[in-house]
């Protein structure tokens, strides 16, 4: 079996992540709101999450603290999100989606993984198997990224 350079690697990842954000995208209906692209990841991130302060909603959709409090802001006007102090250090600020945001992201969400399944479904029993095999390897390697990637900071 031949082994894989680490530029290789690299160069897969990026195709991968192009190839799944595109198909992940495309497969959100979005007519109820319009929201930019970084708006959407946030209330992803959100919907993950429940809470997070403003440094963590920008580590997770790799943007500035300044472009996040902008987001943010847009989101809280429009009854998406709503900013709330910590109360163990008032001076940190949280986000977290509203009742409003929550129920926009589940029919999002519910309306991705329908149009996901239809065209899995799609697919050959062989692409399948190779896909779904794929799909738990390389989630369970990106898991332990993550893991080392989080331990070194």
């Amino acid at each position: 079996m031949k082994r894989w350079t680490n530029e290789e690697g690299v160069q897969g990842l990026f195709e991968v992540f192009t190839a799944s954000h595109r198909l992940i995208l495309n497969s959100l209906d979005c007519r109820q709101v319009r929201f930019t692209k970084y708006q959407l990841y946030l209330m992803m991130a959100l919907s993950r999450e429940r809470c997070m302060t403003m440094g963590q909603a920008a580590a997770s959709i790799g943007c500035s603290k300044e472009q996040a409090t902008r987001l943010v802001t847009s989101l809280e006007e429009e009854g998406y999100v709503e900013r709330l102090h910590s109360e163990e250090n008032r001076k940190l600020v949280m986000v977290q989606l509203t009742e409003k945001g929550a129920e926009v992201m589940g029919f999002e969400k519910s309306a991705a993984r329908e149009n996901l399944k239809e065209r899995l479904n799609r697919l050959s029993d062989e692409d399948k198997d190779t896909f779904f095999q794929a799909i738990r390897q390389l989630a369970q390697v990106l898991r332990k990224l993550e893991e080392e990637s989080a331990a070194h900071k």
